[in-house]
C-alpha cells in the first residue's frame, strides 16, 4: 500500500471519528437535554416529562404487556405496507428503468408525489376498503412504494457499461441479464430504497393509526394524549422512537456493508 493510500485512509478515518464524535455530542445533549429541562421546570411537566420517567413508564407497560397488542397491531402492518411496497415497487421500478418513454412521463409526477396530502384521501379509502386495517394498510403502501420505484430505476440506470458489455459479450439473455448482472449491481442503491421505503411504511402506518385505528402504536399515542396521560403519551413514543432507531441502525449497516462490496 502506498504511502498516500495510507495518508487517505487515515484521514477517512479520522473525518469518521469526528463524525461519530459529534453524533454522540449531539444525542448526550438531547438526552440531558430531555432529563433536565422538565426537573429544573425549563419546560413545564404538562409539557414534557424527564426521560427517565419515560422509560420507567414504558418499563412498566411492557411488563405488564399491555403494550404487546399494540405493537403487533402496528407492526404487522408496517411488515404488510412494506412488503407490498417492495413486492410492487421493485418490478415496477425496473419497468421504469426499459420503457425510457414511460419513465420520461411519469419523472414530473414522481417528483412531486410527495408534496400531495396523501391521507386527504382516507375518507374515500374507508369507502372503498372499509374499516380496519386495509385502509392502513393503502395508506403506508401509498407513502412507501414510490420511493422504491424511483430507487430501483435510478440504481439499474447507475450500472457501469462495462458490466452490461460484458454480458452482452458471454451472450446473457434477457433474464440472465437481469438476474446476473443488473440486479446484483444495482443491489447497493435498491437496498437505498428499501431502507427509505421501510421508514416511509412506519410514518404511514403510525400517522394512519392516529385517524383509522382502534388500536395500535399510533391509536395509543393520539389516546394518551386525548386522556390526559402524558406518561402513557411519552412511553408509547419513546417506544416507536427505539424501535426505528433499532431498524434503521441495522438497515444503515446492512447498505454500508453492501456499498463496500460495490466499490471493491
Amino acid at each position: 500500500m502506498s504511502e498516500g493510500t495510507l495518508d487517505g485512509a487515515t484521514a477517512g478515518l479520522s473525518r469518521t471519528t469526528k463524525v461519530r464524535a459529534v453524533q454522540a455530542a449531539v444525542l448526550v445533549s438531547l438526552v440531558v437535554s430531555v432529563e433536565v429541562g422538565p426537573r429544573t421546570g425549563v419546560v413545564g411537566r404538562t409539557t414534557l416529562i424527564p426521560l427517565s420517567v419515560m422509560v420507567e413508564e414504558l418499563l412498566g407497560l411492557l411488563g405488564s404487556g399491555q403494550l404487546t397488542p399494540h405493537i403487533v397491531q402496528t407492526f404487522a402492518a408496517v411488515f404488510g405496507a412494506f412488503a407490498l411496497a417492495v413486492v410492487t415497487g421493485v418490478p415496477a421500478g425496473i419497468v421504469l428503468w426499459r420503457v425510457d418513454t414511460l419513465k420520461q412521463v411519469l419523472d414530473p409526477y414522481l417528483l412531486i408525489y410527495y408534496a400531495v396530502p396523501f391521507f386527504a384521501f382516507y375518507p374515500l379509502l374507508i369507502s372503498i376498503l372499509g374499516l380496519g386495517i386495509a385502509p392502513i394498510l393503502a395508506i403506508s403502501w401509498g407513502f412507501s412504494v414510490v420511493i422504491v420505484v424511483t430507487n430501483t430505476a435510478s440504481g439499474l440506470a447507475q450500472i457501469p457499461e462495462a458490466y452490461t458489455a460484458a454480458g452482452r459479450d458471454m451472450n446473457l439473455s434477457r433474464w440472465q441479464m437481469l438476474r446476473y448482472v443488473y440486479l446484483p449491481a444495482s443491489v447497493p442503491y435498491v437496498f437505498t430504497g428499501l431502507k427509505l421505503g421501510f421508514v416511509y411504511a412506519l410514518i404511514g402506518t403510525i400517522a394512519s393509526e392516529f385517524i383509522l385505528a382502534e388500536s395500535g402504536l399510533g391509536w395509543l399515542i393520539s389516546y394518551n394524549y386525548n386522556n390526559f396521560d402524558v406518561p402513557g403519551m411519552y412511553a408509547a413514543m419513546l417506544l416507536v422512537i427505539s424501535l426505528a432507531l433499532a431498524v434503521n441502525t441495522v438497515l444503515a449497516r446492512v447498505e454500508s456493508r453492501l456499498y463496500q462490496r460495490a466499490v471493491a
